[in-house]
C-alpha cells in the first residue's frame, strides 16, 4: 500500500473506447494502491462524463476486432471504464472538466453526470493539482 504521498494525474482528450478503458484500469489500480488520482476530460472525452453520454466509437482501424474483444470483457465480467472509474472515485480519485472545452461547447456542470464530475476547472488549476506526481496523456 502506497505511504499516501504518491500521485498520479490524467489528462484525457480521446473519446474513443480504446483509450477510456485503459483511463478507468489505471484509475481503479492507482486509487486502490492509495494514490492520489486526478483525471482532466478535454476534448472529445468529456463529451463521454455527460448525463446523457455521446454512444461508444472506436477507431476505424479496430473496427474488426471490437466484437471479439467485447465477447471477451463480457467472458471475464470485466467491469465497463465507466464502473472502473466509479469505483475509483468510491476510493476518493477526483474527475474534473476543462473549463475552456465545456465554455466552448456550451456545457455547464449541470450537463455531466455528477456521479462521475467533481468539478469544471481551468488546466492550470489542474496542472497546480498534478505537480508532483506522474502525468499522463491519454
Amino acid at each position: 500500500m502506497s505511504s499516501g504521498k504518491d500521485k498520479i494525474s490524467m489528462i484525457v482528450f480521446s473519446g474513443t473506447e480504446d483509450k477510456l478503458i485503459p483511463v478507468g484500469v489505471v484509475a481503479q489500480a492507482a486509487a486502490a494502491l492509495g494514490y492520489e488520482v486526478n483525471i482532466f476530460f478535454t476534448g472529445w472525452a468529456m463529451f463521454k462524463l455527460l448525463k446523457k453520454p455521446a454512444p461508444p466509437v472506436w477507431p476505424k482501424e479496430f473496427e474488426q476486432m471490437v466484437p471479439k474483444l467485447q465477447e471477451g470483457l463480457a467472458r471475464i465480467k470485466a467491469p465497463t471504464w465507466i464502473e472502473m472509474l466509479k469505483q475509483a472515485k468510491s476510493m476518493g480519485a477526483k474527475v474534473y472538466v476543462c473549463s475552456m472545452m465545456a465554455e466552448a461547447a456550451g456545457l455547464k456542470k449541470d450537463d455531466f453526470d455528477p456521479s462521475l464530475v467533481d468539478d469544471i476547472v481551468g488546466v492550470t488549476t489542474f496542472l497546480e493539482m498534478a505537480k508532483g506526481g506522474q502525468v499522463l496523456f491519454i
